[in-house]
């Protein structure tokens, strides 16, 4: 603290002392206020001095508000809120098709695609869906057994390049594509199939 602070303080601490001095000359016995005291206290307050505009902005951000929320207005925030963490990126419609038999999912943004035909011979399935490397191994892909004959098809837009995959049936068991050209070893003894799409095929 400098020397010019000390000396606004001691200014200030002789003004209250002689402001004590002058109550308890007037009244040495009286439990109220003198009538000047009030007078006195509201011109010392008003002298202060004002504070600035950043300041009285920065005491409005860091008070503590209440902010009052409907009931209404705060379930329909939280079932906003769970409803975008449940559904996954890219789900399904109801029978997983898009529009022209084009199996549903999520299409890469901007790069160029190949629609791949998949085929699998599963008479005694109730679902078929082909996961792989391109859909970061999701079941993203449903195919459909258009005619119930138990040969579920559906065209998949894949990357060019090589890439693994495996097709899921009824949710719970994976299969290895046998028409496949190339298998590659999945770690867990099983075999993925291999698939190279050349750009343009």
């Amino acid at each position: 603290m400098n020397d010019e602070s000390l000396t606004d303080r001691r200014i200030g601490d002789d003004d209250w002392e002689r402001m004590i001095a002058a109550f308890r000359q007037s009244a040495p016995h009286s439990s109220g206020a003198p009538p000047w005291l009030e007078t006195r206290v509201m011109a010392e307050i008003e002298a202060l001095p004002e504070k600035g505009s950043l300041a009285r902005a920065l005491e409005w951000l860091v008070r503590p508000a209440p902010i009052r929320v409907s009931p209404l207005v705060g379930v329909a925030a939280l079932a906003l809120f769970a409803l975008v963490l449940t559904v996954p990126r890219g789900s399904l419609g109801p029978s997983g098709a898009g529009p022209d038999g084009v199996a549903a999912g999520t299409e890469p943004d901007n790069e160029t695609v190949v629609y791949v035909q998949f085929v699998l011979d599963a008479p005694s399935a109730t679902s078929v869906a082909v996961a792989g490397d391109f859909s970061e191994w999701q079941p993203a892909f449903s195919l459909d057994d258009v005619d119930g004959d138990g040969v579920w098809t559906g065209r998949v837009p894949v990357e060019p390049g090589v890439h693994t995959y495996m097709f899921l049936i009824d949710g719970t068991r994976w299969e290895t594509d046998p028409r496949a050209e190339r298998y590659s070893d999945d770690g867990f003894g099983n075999k993925n199939a291999v698939l190279a799409v050349a750009a343009g095929a």
